[in-house]
C-alpha cells in the first residue's frame, strides 16, 4: 500500500476526495488476476504477469490500495525485474558499477518500467554519456501527486544511500511519468535536508506527456456524464465512471492535491495551479507527431495519437503560464506515435544531444 500522506481533509473531504470501496465485481477480478498474474516477487519480471499487473494498476489501483491488495503496486526502484531496497546494501548489490551521474526513468500509463526495454535508453545513455540508468514502478492509478510525493521519497534515499556520491540527476518521463517528476518537483521542500536531491537535478525530459491534459480523458468524462442521463447506457457510464482517479488526472494534467482535492470529479474545466518549471534545471518536452508536416494543423491536433503537440509542450488556453515551455526547450518528431518515444531512433537522439551538452554551473 501506498505510503504517501493524505492531503489535508477540507470540509467534505470524506465525501469528495476519499476512493470508493471495491464492488463485488471489481473484488472478482483482483482474485481472478491474481490467480493469473501471479503475486510471488520471482514472477513480476515475466512479461504476461507484469502486463496484467500494469493493466489492472491503471484501471483500479486506486481502489487496490485502499484495499490492500498484492496487485497494487508500491513506487520503488526495480532492476532486472526485481526489487530494490533503498538503503546502501541495496544499491551497491543492485548497481555494482555505479557512477555519480544517474537517470532515473519514470514510466507511463498502462505499463511498468520494462517498457524502457524497448528502446534501450538508458544502458545506451551509460554507454554514450556515463549516467547510470535507475528505473521505477509505480501504481500509476493512484493521484499523480500522491506518486510525485513517493517519487520525491525515493530519489531522496537514492541520493543518500548510492554507492558513490551523486553528482548529477535526470529525470525522464515518457506521458504520465512526465508528470510525476515534475509533481516531485513541485512538492519537493527544498529547504528540508530530505530533499537535497533536488539541487542535483541538471535536466529533466517528458516524452509526450499531457501537462495540458489528455484528450481522451476528457472524451471519456463527457461520455460518463452524458451516458449517465440515458437509461439504456447507465451500465456504460457506471463503467466509465469507475476509472481510477489516476486516469482522471490525466484530464487536466493535475500533479498537485490542490488541483483536485475537493473538486467536482466530473470538472470539464479544473483548477490549475501555475507552479512554474522548476528553476535551474533544465527543461526538455519532446512532442511527438503522427503526420510528416510540422506546421500541420491536422498534426498538430492529433500530436503522437494520444496527447496533442500543444499539451506535450505546455501550451494553450488550458496551460498555467508557468509550465508552459520555450520555444528552445521544445523538440517536435513527425511520425513518432505516442507508444514510438520510447524507442524511436530520433528520440534517443534529441535526450542524447541535450544532455551531453555543457551544462552551465
Amino acid at each position: 500500500m501506498s505510503d504517501a500522506p493524505a492531503p489535508a481533509p477540507g470540509p467534505d473531504a470524506d465525501d469528495e476526495a476519499a476512493t470508493p470501496e471495491p464492488t463485488t465485481v471489481e473484488r472478482a477480478l483482483t482474485r481472478g488476476v491474481e490467480r493469473v498474474a501471479g503475486v510471488a516477487d520471482d514472477l513480476v519480471h515475466h512479461r504476461g504477469p507484469n502486463g496484467a499487473r500494469a493493466f489492472v494498476n491503471a484501471f483500479f489501483g486506486d481502489r487496490l490500495d485502499v484495499a490492500g491488495s498484492a496487485l497494487s503496486h508500491t513506487m520503488g526502484v526495480r532492476r532486472r525485474g526485481r526489487s530494490v531496497p533503498l538503503t546502501r546494501e541495496g544499491f551497491e548489490t543492485a548497481y555494482p558499477e555505479a557512477t555519480g551521474d544517474v537517470v532515473v526513468l519514470v514510466h507511463g500509463l498502462l505499463v511498468t518500467e520494462t517498457f524502457w526495454e524497448q528502446g534501450r535508453f538508458g544502458q545506451r545513455l551509460r554507454e554514450d554519456l556515463g549516467l547510470t540508468p535507475v528505473t521505477v514502478r509505480y501504481n500509476t492509478g493512484l493521484r499523480i501527486s500522491h506518486n510525485g510525493h513517493d517519487l520525491d521519497r525515493i530519489l531522496a534515499r537514492l541520493v543518500e544511500h548510492w554507492p558513490v556520491p551523486v553528482t548529477r540527476l535526470v529525470l525522464v518521463g515518457h506521458s504520465m511519468g512526465g508528470l510525476v517528476l515534475h509533481s516531485a518537483l513541485a512538492q519537493a521542500d527544498v529547504e528540508g535536508p530530505g530533499s537535497a536531491w533536488v539541487g542535483l537535478v541538471s535536466d529533466t525530459v517528458t516524452l509526450g506527456s499531457p501537462h495540458v491534459g489528455a484528450p481522451l480523458e476528457r472524451l471519456a468524462n463527457t461520455t460518463a456524464r452524458a451516458a449517465g442521463t440515458l437509461r439504456h447506457v447507465r451500465p456504460l457510464a457506471r463503467f466509465l465512471s469507475s476509472r481510477s482517479v489516476g486516469i482522471q488526472d490525466l484530464r487536466h494534467g493535475n500533479i498537485l492535491d490542490a488541483e483536485w482535492d475537493g473538486a467536482d470529479p466530473a470538472d470539464r474545466v479544473g483548477r490549475r495551479v501555475d507552479v512554474p518549471l522548476h528553476p535551474g534545471i533544465r527543461h526538455l518536452a519532446v512532442v511527438g507527431l503522427l503526420g510528416k508536416k510540422i506546421d500541420s494543423r491536422i498534426a498538430q491536433l492529433l500530436g503522437d495519437g494520444i496527447v496533442t503537440a500543444a499539451s506535450a509542450r505546455g501550451a494553450g488556453r488550458r496551460a498555467p503560464r508557468g509550465r508552459q515551455f520555450p520555444a528552445e526547450d521544445v523538440v517536435v518528431l513527425p511520425g513518432v506515435s505516442h507508444l514510438g518515444l520510447v524507442r524511436d531512433e530520433s528520440v534517443y537522439a534529441a535526450i542524447r544531444d541535450r544532455l551531453g551538452a555543457r551544462v552551465d554551473p
